[in-house]
């Protein structure tokens, strides 16, 4: 296997905004691993999505503005010298959209997409890809945090999907195999595989998500959704740093990408339950959230005609929520838990005969003579107009 991943090369990709402190010690810890463990071809590309505390000018001396364009002059530094390590930088504030730009910069067809603020187990980067040529689809790795015991790391290997009110999902430590590639709903993306040549056909990172979040939900259901796969790597582990970043984002950005990816995954009823939400939480329709929510919809459509052209299966289908209870095998805490099977517990019951993820809808109901979403009241004159529309 590794003089196959070595004839195929490895990219890493990494977006870094305002992270001059962290950069240099993820980018050499990273070149060490994969120099300890074989792998040859192997580089990494650095895209600077609008850093203002000069992030990338340990490996380049510089940065200067050539009118309307960016050019770098490179410091003699042998990683740059050598050509192994590549400085893009994007004046757009995305990190997932600028993700997107560096696969295009890409010479190898095993990605990986890394935060600028980790650290690996040794053999992460070659358990990580092993897994990507036997599995495909996405692979991530368990993570577990900066300041955690290396013999007790008690990582995350998988998120809970939560839908409903938002779209997004929150870390568990459920663990189907501790020995071997499991399938999960969605995970972090600090640490993510894919192959390039999928990645670009399924269109990757919308470019229009904005600043800061979104890209957990949207990624890992275009592929499930698209017929493909997500894994977990068991045999990987990253350690995260969860601090500042050094700059600032506004919760516009991710009301925005969260009615954006809802739209392009489930249609206008999945972002309209996200707008109901903040009409009711803000008070009423202001202007910015109307702007917020028709911008979504107009940015989204593309995508959205593209997954319905591609898909095999629905949002709510992959998701379990008009299906009936079909497991009864499940126990927490010693009482029953009967729950449906999703395309990723079928996977795992079929590969190791057990099971384990959750979802979470925030049901839109009328109880009472009240609307609701999961259990807040909805009463806003303006978010009960739209929810008469669904309840």
């Amino acid at each position: 296997m590794l003089d196959e991943i070595n004839k195929q090369g490895v990219s890493v990709i990494i977006s870094a905004r305002n992270e001059a402190k962290t950069l240099p010690l993820t980018v050499g810890h990273l070149f060490e691993e994969a120099y300890t463990t074989g792998i040859t071809k192997f580089e990494i590309v650095i895209v600077d999505n609008a850093s203002t505390d000069e992030t990338s000018r340990f490996f380049a001396w510089k940065a200067v503005e050539k009118r309307r364009h960016w050019k770098y002059v490179y410091s003699p530094r042998g990683m740059v010298y050598e050509g192994k390590l590549r400085i893009f930088f994007d004046p757009v504030c995305s990190n997932v959209g600028a993700r997107t730009k560096g696969v295009g910069y890409a010479r190898y067809e095993n990605i990986i997409f890394a935060d600028a603020h980790i650290i690996t187990r040794a053999g992460t980067i070659l358990s990580t890809v092993k897994t990507l040529n036997e599995f495909g689809g996405l692979v991530h790795s368990p993570v577990s945090w900066l300041g955690s015991s290396s013999e007790n790391p008690s990582p995350s290997y998988q998120y809970s999907w939560k839908v409903g009110e938002k779209i997004w999902g929150t870390w568990n430590r459920l663990c189907i195999n501790p020995t071997k590639p499991f399938y999960i709903p969605l995970s972090g993306h600090c640490w993510i595989a894919v192959k390039k040549k999928e990645f670009q056909e399924k269109g990757g990172y919308p470019l229009a998500q904005r600043v800061y979040g979104g890209g957990e939900p949207y990624l890992p259901a275009v592929w499930w959704m698209t017929g493909s796969t997500v894994v977990c790597d068991p045999n990987s582990l990253v350690y995260h740093l969860s601090a500042g970043r050094g700059y600032n984002w506004h919760s516009n950005d991710l009301l925005h990408n969260m009615m954006f990816v809802a739209y392009i995954l489930g249609g206008k009823y999945w972002a309209d339950r996200i707008l109901i939400t903040y009409i009711n939480k803000i008070g009423g329709l202001t202007p910015t959230l109307e702007l917020l929510y028709n911008e979504a919809l107009e940015e989204g459509e593309p995508l959205k005609r593209w997954l319905d052209e591609h898909k095999i299966m629905t949002f709510e289908e992959m998701l379990g929520l008009n299906k009936e209870n079909d497991c009864t095998k499940c126990i927490k805490r010693r009482h029953p838990e009967p729950h449906v099977m999703r395309v990723w517990d079928i996977k795992n019951e079929e590969l190791y005969g057990y099971h384990r993820s959750y979802v979470t809808n925030f049901p839109l109901s009328k109880r009472d003579g009240k609307v609701y979403i999961g259990n807040t009241e909805i009463f806003v004159p303006q978010a009960l107009e739209l929810a008469s529309k669904y309840v």
